[in-house]
């Protein structure tokens, strides 16, 4: 059997089929946590900001365009939640945790150090360049995929991603990261 795609699942939904949403929350519930996890460094708040996340869709599911697909507006809304609870708790600095920044790898010492490194660095940018770095590199969603997410053009993906790297190397810069002995 040929599983459904989320389109058809959302019309489903629609029509009264509490199931079809399920289907649909097993398949994004693990992604949309690991991208809240990573941006909040805080498990239960992951956990509630998921669900939270998963009840906003459902409720406003009668909004979904679908000619967007509805894991960047998912995704969308998830980011959103997240900013905002971490705008209302004024914590944006708390990416510790975040996994998936490549590294050279000139031994496990190195690498670690170099990771950390790389971390404390993004730790420092604004929430926005954050999040398109994560989203790029972290997430590994395409220029257009982030343009879905996010609600702009490609274009501007481009030029505040540029950005964003640019700040990043920036800071790494600033902490002698490139200097080498």
């Amino acid at each position: 059997m040929i599983p459904k795609d989320d389109n058809e699942l959302v019309y489903e939904v629609l029509q009264g089929s509490k199931s079809s949403f399920e289907v649909l929350i097993e398949r994004y519930q693990k992604k949309i946590y690991g991208m809240i996890l990573q941006m909040t460094d805080d498990r239960e708040l992951a956990k509630d900001l998921t669900q939270d996340v998963f009840i906003k869709a459902y409720t406003n599911l009668g909004k979904f365009n679908f000619k967007f697909r509805f894991f960047s507006w998912l995704y969308r809304i998830a980011l959103n939640e997240t900013m905002n609870q971490l705008k209302s708790r004024r914590h944006f600095e708390s990416l510790d945790k975040a996994q998936g920044i490549p590294v050279e790898d000139n031994g496990q010492a190195d690498a670690l150090e170099s990771n950390r490194r790389v971390k404390s660095a993004l730790r420092e940018l604004k929430s926005p360049f954050r999040s398109l770095i994560l989203l790029k590199y972290y997430f590994g969603l395409s220029y257009e995929e982030i343009s879905e997410t996010l609600g702009i053009s490609v274009k501007k993906v481009k030029d505040r991603l540029f950005n964003a790297r640019l700040a990043l190397r920036n800071k790494l810069d600033e902490n002698n990261f490139f200097d080498h002995d």
